[in-house]
């Protein structure tokens, strides 16, 4: 069963040689490694075509930079392989990685999840176990696994993926993972989980995302993510109205909801202060009010912030949070 390994470049020359050995050791030795230069201006270009002369399973394709999501996209779109396994090339991978998830491949129609290294989030998955139908949909509502929402440490089936279509969406700067799991989650009807922790998260200043994007980035994140979910939770059988607004707002889509609002005073918006009021209050109020039940602030300034946005309190969630933002931001410089 060969795997397709898809690996984006962009500006890691000081961690791609750690990253690309640690998959040329793996055990299981069938699979192809993709790379994708996505314009880097270092030595990263160079190295993956020096890599490329070395072993025959590599290929490399050079493009104008795009995105994560648009070198993802072209590696499926040229891979061989029967899986996908994404890897990103400031992190590594034991020689067991890929030997792990493809022997837990049970069906065509699975998703395979591993677990991480990175501190927030390596004790989600707490056991090996595997899932059919309404199981596995009550499972991965009911757990945490879902908080690991990236691509990698994951099987994905390539024919699935381009028989429906399914790609990371290019329009979106942040959360584009979650809407590429939560879409690849409504195609499949199992999921194998295997708690060992073979994918190690290289923590570095500047690998993750801080910041906020543009308005109409972050918005169409949410709806992608509600819609998605909204659907996989609506696979559940003699669950009540109530229960399915809870499970879809309790993973994830709160979380992609809040930065809906906070990007209009966090962020770098051009908007006036007016636009910013009419473009909070075409959302409907109905998300503020799930919004608002279902999702759990951590401190005292995000309990503020998480009341202004469900009572719709937005003059005073633009003032207060631009004041926060300010304040932040001189103590951390």
């Amino acid at each position: 069963m060969k795997v397709s390994i898809v690996v984006p470049v962009f500006n890691t020359e000081a961690y791609l040689p750690t990253c690309l050995d640690s998959i040329l050791r793996q055990t299981y030795t069938d699979f192809e490694l993709l790379l994708v230069d996505d314009g880097s201006t270092d030595g990263s270009g160079a190295l993956c075509d020096a890599y490329q002369k070395q072993d025959a399973r590599i290929r490399v394709f050079h493009r104008q930079n795009g995105g994560v999501s648009a070198a993802r996209n072209h590696a499926v779109a040229q891979a061989r392989g029967e899986w996908i396994c994404f890897v990103d090339s400031d992190d590594e991978v034991k020689p067991d990685y890929l030997k792990v998830m493809v022997e837990a491949v049970c069906s065509d129609r699975c998703l395979v999840m591993g677990n991480l290294s990175d501190d927030r989030m390596s004790g989600n998955l707490r056991e090996d176990i595997t899932l059919y139908g309404q199981e596995m949909v009550r499972y991965l509502l009911d757990t945490s696994a879902l908080f690991l929402s990236g691509p990698v440490a994951k099987l994905f089936n390539r024919e699935l993926l381009m028989q429906h279509g399914l790609r990371f969406p290019e329009g979106i700067h942040y959360g584009e993972d979650m809407v590429y799991l939560f879409n690849y989650l409504n195609l499949i009807d199992a999921v194998a989980i295997r708690k060992d922790i073979n994918y190690l998260v290289r923590m570095r200043s500047g690998s993750l995302t801080q910041g906020y994007y543009a308005y109409e980035s972050e918005h169409a994140c949410f709806e992608q993510c509600l819609e998605a979910m909204t659907r996989f939770v609506g696979r559940l059988e003699g669950v009540s109205a109530e229960e399915q607004t809870r499970l879809v707002w309790s993973n994830k889509v709160a979380d992609a909801f809040i930065r809906c609002p906070k990007c209009l005073y966090a962020g770098r918006q051009t908007f006036g202060f007016r636009e910013k009021i009419r473009l909070l209050r075409e959302i409907p109020e109905d998300y503020y009010r799930q919004f608002g039940r279902w999702f759990r602030p951590q401190g005292f300034s995000s309990r503020v912030i998480t009341a202004l946005i469900s009572q719709r309190r937005f003059c005073w969630l633009l003032i207060l949070g631009s004041l926060y933002e300010k304040t932040r931001n001189m103590k951390n410089h």
